[in-house]
């Protein structure tokens, strides 16, 4: 009877603390910098953990992001009559993991980390997906 009293007076005051206690949702990395630092703590987190770990959905949305504005300067581009910047497959179809893009960003000399990531995956999409050059 004494344990479940005790159990029962603290449980309120336990689930008030639990309650404020803030949870630390990482914001998502705007710099080719700060996405290097948030895949490192990623890998040093190990597979299972990372996969579901908030700092992974942060890096996922700045990546969903620098995507979507990537596309959308591409039809930008064509509305212009200006030719793309490059040619990547339909969307879904690109076959471009993180470990591919955070190779990509780790071959960008220091000087260029503070980049916008949103500049750096247009590059990257560049690199990587270059259109066939015309016969002329």
């Amino acid at each position: 009877m004494f344990v479940f009293v005790i159990a029962t007076k603290m449980l309120p005051a336990l689930l008030a603390f639990q309650a404020a206690a803030p949870v630390a949702v990482p914001a998502p990395p705007e710099t080719v910098a700060e996405f290097l630092l948030q895949a490192e703590a990623l890998a040093e987190m190990g597979n299972d953990a990372a996969a579901v770990s908030p700092e992974a959905d942060a890096i996922r949305t700045a990546i969903q992001q620098a995507a979507l504005a990537y596309r959308a300067s591409l039809a930008e581009a064509a509305q212009r009559g200006a030719p793309p910047a490059s040619c990547p497959p339909s969307p879904g179809q690109a076959q471009l993991t993180l470990g591919d893009i955070t190779g990509y960003f780790r071959a960008f000399p220091q000087v260029n980390r503070p980049m916008p990531l949103a500049t750096a995956f247009a590059l990257v999409m560049t690199l990587r997906f270059p259109c066939a050059k015309t016969p002329e």
